[in-house]
């Protein structure tokens, strides 16, 4: 009898040791993707942004003075006249082509205010300032190139750069005129993403954009920084 329990007992010993074996051997899970963006990956994004303005200068509203009089002209009064910087919303939908090295299309609107300002008046009238608030749209196509070897903050910090060009629609006196220009932009800035799976994150950029066109008294470009933040989600 304490022969046979011996040998239930070895071969239960024998079982378990190839069962703990087996188990031991079992092949660990794929590993995941690699969080956050990627090769494939989807972003999009919405926030807002500051523009800034831009001056006309001073100009003097002339007169043709009355034969045999004084020679030059006759200045009635001075204006004083700029578009004002303001705040914008955005939004923005890239995709990645590889880990780095992104394309993405952008869209804004502002509306930014005319002020004309009238002073120095021949007749002494008090000085005076009118405004009109201009409808602005801008939409742009840029590439991004992200620099995630030079990562922050454990690798959830990443910096870039960006370079694109857009159209300008600005749209016054009541919606009832259109101006249209074409805008370009260089700069870079930053992404933060937040979570295991960092798929939501905190964009904060600032460019030097170049704008040919829209509303203007001149001709030429004129040129201006950009800022601004952005919550982003990766699909």
């Amino acid at each position: 009898m304490r022969g046979r329990v011996s040998r239930w007992v070895v071969t239960a010993c024998v079982w378990c040791a190839s069962v703990g074996t087996g188990l031991a051997q079992t092949p660990a899970p794929p590993p995941a993707g690699p969080p956050g963006p990627h090769r494939g990956s989807w972003e999009v994004g919405g926030g807002v942004a500051y523009v800034t303005g831009y001056d006309f200068g001073e100009r003097a509203a002339e007169l043709s003075r009355n034969t045999g009089t004084t020679t030059g002209p006759f200045e009635q009064f001075t204006t004083e006249s700029r578009v004002t910087a303001v705040p914008a919303l955005q939004g923005r939908v890239g995709y990645y082509l590889t880990n780095d090295l992104a394309v993405e299309g952008g869209f804004r609107y502002a509306q930014p205010v005319f002020r004309v300002r009238l002073s120095a008046d021949a007749e002494d009238a008090p000085d005076e300032t009118a405004d009109e608030t201009l409808s602005q749209y801008v939409v742009d196509v840029s590439v991004v190139w992200h620099f995630s070897r030079a990562g922050f903050g454990g690798g959830r910090g990443v910096p870039f750069i960006t370079a694109g060009a857009g159209y300008l629609r600005e749209l016054h006196e009541g919606d009832e005129l259109v101006e249209t220009g074409t805008t370009f932009q260089v700069g870079g800035g930053f992404k933060y993403w937040f979570g295991a799976g960092r798929r939501v994150g905190l964009r904060g950029d600032a460019v030097l954009s170049v704008r040919d066109g829209g509303f203007d008294f001149e001709e030429g470009v004129r040129i201006g920084p950009t800022a601004g933040a952005s919550i982003v989600f990766v699909f």
